[in-house]
């Protein structure tokens, strides 16, 4: 066999190992395939009032406005619905149930997949509200100077109640209460002579805290010049804050503990996360693209970094992706930047909920209700 033809050969067999490799590599990575186009599974005419929001819920999804909710599944039908009449409803999910409230209101409507569980009248007007997967609700109110949350079980009788004021705590901000109801975060600010500071609080209303002054089984003060606007339990015992000039991951299994804090100086346009995942969209002047995108691990490493062009009005993570939208524009990221779908549609988006993976979403425009999926 001459040189020449053991080439040939020796080419030839590179040529084939190329091909299955890419053959194979493309089964390895089909978690992660890039899209090009999509089809539409389902299609209804919209009825409701375009002052209904949309958001993912169960296997489908909730239209909620200030006349009712609704629980609809992907294919667009209905669940179950509940009316009321609340101004300013806010939303808040845990697993299988929501709570919807209005602020300045008195209602609490706590809901599971089967349907309402419980309504409470607070009495006094509500800022805000957060529900724990066993159906159970916390709620901040207001009366003057004094602040109380308050925290009801599933058949609407007051479990707890802590009362705050703005000489003594300061305001609470923002609530969030642990999966089972046991633990709650309060983020409190004060302001003395024109210098604001915030202080994160845990409180236990089990076993562990049955024993503490005012069951404060923690705190955290290194706030300072800062607002908290948004404090949440993201798993079971994970709990992030998030300041105007850091994020803060904690852990709290009985008593808490400060896992990272992550520290920035660009100016925070949003923040988005799921049970794996953190993310935050910064300005960006110091490139060609004008926001920055940067994900966190529970731990407080970073897992992706990736500029664009827009501030997008709703981003969330579908799987170990970036799902981003704004009016006509939808875009999916991975979490290395890498885009794996992006369409402009031809009437303006009002919600696009994931409901199968990161391929089946419902497409909710002015006119339609749409399931669509992404296709290759």
């Amino acid at each position: 066999m001459s040189k020449k033809t053991k080439v040939l050969i020796f080419v030839a067999v590179l040529v084939v190992l190329f091909v299955l490799g890419a053959y194979f590599a493309r089964g390895f990575f089909s978690k992660n395939p890039v899209y090009t186009g999509y089809t539409t599974l389902q299609s209804t005419d919209r009825a409701d009032s375009r002052s209904a929001s949309y958001v993912q819920y169960g296997d489908g999804f909730l239209r909620y406005s200030k006349d009712g909710i609704a629980y609809y599944n992907a294919d667009n039908i209905p669940q179950w619905n509940a009316s009321y009449e609340i101004q300013q409803p806010v939303l808040d999910i845990r697993e299988d149930y929501c709570a919807v409230a209005g602020v300045g209101g008195s209602w609490i409507y706590v809901f599971n997949k089967s349907g309402a569980v419980m309504s409470v009248d607070t009495v006094l007007p509500i800022i805000s509200v957060s529900v724990a997967a066993n159906g159970c609700v916390a709620a901040i109110l207001e009366d003057g100077n004094t602040q109380y949350i308050d925290m009801y079980d599933t058949t609407g009788e007051k479990a707890y109640r802590i009362k705050t004021t703005i000489s003594g705590n300061g305001v609470p901000m923002s609530i969030s209460i642990s999966n089972d109801a046991v633990k709650l975060m309060v983020a409190y600010t004060d302001i003395d002579n024109n210098n604001i500071s915030t202080s994160v609080a845990f409180y236990n209303f089990g076993e562990v805290g049955k024993n503490m002054a005012e069951r404060l089984v923690g705190g955290f003060d290194q706030y300072d010049g800062m607002i908290v606007p948004q404090v949440r339990f993201i798993t079971a015992d994970t709990a992030i804050a998030v300041a105007t000039g850091k994020l803060s991951v904690y852990s709290i299994n009985q008593y808490p503990k400060l896992m990272t804090d992550i520290a920035f100086e660009k100016e925070l346009h949003g923040m988005f996360y799921s049970q794996r995942y953190i993310g935050l969209v910064f300005e960006n002047h110091e490139s060609g693209y004008p926001y920055e995108v940067m994900i966190y691990d529970l731990k407080g490493t970073l897992a992706g970094d990736f500029s664009i062009e827009t501030d997008y009005k709703k981003y969330s993570f579908v799987g170990d992706n970036v799902l981003m939208y704004d009016d006509n524009d939808m875009l999916l990221y991975g979490l290395d930047g890498t885009q794996r779908f992006g369409h402009t549609f031809d009437v303006a988006i009002d919600s696009l909920i994931s409901v199968s993976v990161d391929d089946t979403y419902v497409y909710i425009n002015s006119r339609k209700v749409q399931k669509i999926k992404l296709t290759e």
